[in-house]
Parts: C-alpha cells; sequence; structure tokens
C-alpha cells in the first residue's frame, strides 16, 4: 500500500473517534464544536508529519513497513 494510503487510514483512526467524541461533547455549542474540530485537525497535520499515522496503520493492518 502506498504511504499515502496509509497516512489516510491512520488518520481516519485517530480522528474519527475524537470526532465523534467531540460531537457528543459539543453538539449544541457549535462554535466550541468548530473550534474542537479544527484542533483535532490540527493535531493531526502534526502528527502526519512526524509519520505516526501511518505507524498506526501498519499495526491495525498486520503489515511489516
Amino acid at each position: 500500500m502506498s504511504p499515502i494510503g496509509l497516512t489516510l487510514i491512520g488518520s481516519l483512526v485517530m480522528g474519527l473517534p475524537a470526532l465523534i467524541v467531540a460531537w457528543f461533547a459539543f453538539r449544541r455549542q457549535r462554535p466550541i464544536f468548530f473550534f474542537a474540530v479544527a484542533l483535532i485537525l490540527v493535531g493531526l497535520g502534526y502528527l502526519a508529519t512526524t509519520n505516526a499515522p501511518t505507524g498506526i496503520a501498519l499495526a491495525i493492518l498486520g503489515a511489516k513497513s
């Protein structure tokens, strides 16, 4: 699998649970929910520069690098 695909899988594995938690916590407070989404995106962007999502995707898929 390509490195971009692994990064996307790892980012989804980290980002979707965080987004779901933010939705349940802040669904009635839209500005705070959007701020939480922005923080999640910034965090995922930082992690993508450290290749953490690729390592997470490889661990989940059971593949070797």
